[in-house]
């Protein structure tokens, strides 16, 4: 299992083999057991989320198609709501300077004496709530 789940390594592909399908792609896999390893559930909960969105298992290359992207997405969207919050990762670009200011906050954790130019702190606020 990766150590976060992030949304943004979920890609819905359009099939080079199959006319008018797609798959679900996570960090380069497409298989469900692999998916499933990666992402940290259960296969079978996986094969539930994707039948609910029509999707046509082909046993020659061991991947479901779906028939429309948006049922795809929407199959993505189910996997990401049954993952717990301490599972979910997303990505944050931080500057150097941000980067400074955390590595400094956490060293410095209790004695409050950091001195930062509050636009910084206030860009890592807008980045951390976003």
């Amino acid at each position: 299992m990766s150590e976060y789940v992030n949304e943004s390594n979920f890609i819905v592909r359009k099939s080079g083999r199959e006319r008018d399908s797609y798959y679900i792609d996570y960090l380069g896999v497409y298989k469900i057991v692999d998916i499933a390893k990666l992402v940290g559930v259960e296969s079978v909960l996986l094969k539930e989320i994707y039948k609910k969105y029509d999707a046509v298992y082909f046993s020659e290359l061991d991947v479901y198609y779906f028939k429309d992207i948006e049922k795809a997405k929407s199959a993505v969207a189910d996997i990401l709501k049954n993952l717990n919050s301490s599972q979910k990762g997303r990505l944050i670009q931080l500057t150097e300077a941000e980067i400074e200011y955390i590595r400094q906050a956490l060293i410095n954790e209790g004695v409050n004496n950091i001195r930062v130019n509050s636009k910084v702190k206030d860009n890592i606020f807008k980045k951390l709530n976003s």
